[in-house]
């Protein structure tokens, strides 16, 4: 197999999904996190129930100011909340620092509401409010930005994650499940025939020249036969952490995939995997090995697409 998947970091777009102040402070310190070591631009975007007070003519998003609004969106309390929290992770960063959250700066448009940042002065980073069905919004957001990346975190419902976020949106989703920062991950890096494979491959490689973890190649097989496309992904691979002198382990092990996956991640591995390529109805009906390997292990899960 010829490896022909790159990846563009300086052009990398991350979006981190919120629900809450008291919920979402480790998720968005995470992607807030992330964002700054892959030196990407980052969205946070907050998904609400709609309200239809919030369209009507007694709210001009451009015009008051946010003391003298009749309402205040339960969205913009948390975008505003995020917006403090993001000055303290980027101290450094003079443009976001002298944001005020105020009416100047918040903008309706493309079906959502735009926190304006001064990305000209380098702030990359985004808050956005969006109202409806969360998979829904979250599927449109990314579409509407291209975002190569979203972070979720783990403490949502694992069966919504599995059965909605991994199936329907378009891009690669990390869910930080008992994420520790602090800690140093090993990466399990799953390599198969599948067509995520390349891509998960160049994923791996990222993440361990940025963040400096070691890297385990794992292909599992149910038979004891490994085919030409296993090995010759395996190899691939291989050949492409040689290219970028990032040494690694390698192994092949027959049996059941997940329970391979699983066993072998531990507790002290980050899972990397490529999304899988069968329909929503049949992955609903039969499952997925992203699907099923969520639901059986805590340790962080980047899925691949």
């Amino acid at each position: 197999m010829k490896y022909t998947y790159k990846i563009k970091p300086e052009s990398l777009k991350f979006l981190t999904a919120i629900s809450s102040s008291e919920y979402s402070g480790p998720t968005l310190g995470m992607g807030s996190l992330i964002a700054s070591v892959f030196d990407a631009s980052l969205g946070v975007v907050y998904v609400g129930e709609k309200a239809n007070e919030f369209h009507g003519s007694s709210v001009n998003l451009t015009r008051k100011n946010l003391d003298n609004w009749n309402i205040i969106h339960p969205g913009l309390e948390t975008l505003k909340w995020a917006l403090k929290e993001l000055k303290a992770y980027f101290p450094e960063n003079v443009a976001l620092g002298g944001i005020q959250f105020n009416a100047d700066h918040v903008y309706k448009e493309n079906g959502r509401v735009r926190v304006l940042l001064p990305e000209e002065k380098g702030c990359r980073v985004e808050l956005i409010l969006r109202e409806g069905e969360l998979v829904d919004q979250l599927r449109k957001e990314i579409q509407l930005e291209g975002y190569d990346l979203a972070i979720i975190g783990g403490s949502q419902n694992k069966r919504h994650l599995a059965h909605s976020i991994i199936q329907y949106l378009p891009s690669s989703i990390l869910v930080l499940q008992k994420f520790k920062p602090r800690k140093k991950y090993k990466l399990l890096l799953l390599v198969d025939d599948s067509d995520a494979t390349e891509k998960s491959v160049a994923w791996g490689a990222l993440i361990a020249e940025k963040l400096g973890w070691p890297v385990h190649i794992l292909t599992v097989s149910k038979t004891k036969r490994f085919g030409k496309g296993y090995q010759g992904a395996a190899d691939m691979a291989k050949t492409y952490f040689d290219s970028m002198n990032i040494e690694i382990e390698q192994s092949f092990i027959t049996g059941d995939p997940v329970s391979t996956f699983v066993d072998f991640a531990g507790d002290n591995h980050m899972i990397i995997m490529g999304a899988s390529t069968l329909n929503p109805i049949k992955q609903l009906l039969f499952g997925s090995k992203p699907i099923k390997t969520l639901a059986r292990t805590d340790v962080p899960i980047l899925i691949v697409r």
